[in-house]
């Protein structure tokens, strides 16, 4: 009985290993643009698929964000 119940578990936790590997969601890079408050362009960020991160300028609350899938 408890070998049944451990291998029940085992299968089980493969199972759901085997599921959050396909449900994992894909990479994304992204652009960010900030904006004061008359609408112009202060600052940004950039997260590229190679890893690469860029920050310059400063962050408002008032910004604009792209994002793309990564091959």
């Amino acid at each position: 009985m408890r070998k049944a119940a451990l291998a029940v578990f085992a299968l089980v936790l493969a199972a759901g290993a085997a599921l959050g590997v396909h449900a994992a969601p894909p990479y994304q890079g992204y652009t960010i643009r900030y904006y004061d408050a008359a609408g112009e362009l202060v600052g940004g960020a950039s997260a590229q698929c190679s890893g690469q991160y860029l920050q310059w300028g400063i962050t408002t609350e008032r910004y604009e964000r792209t994002t793309w899938v990564c091959d």
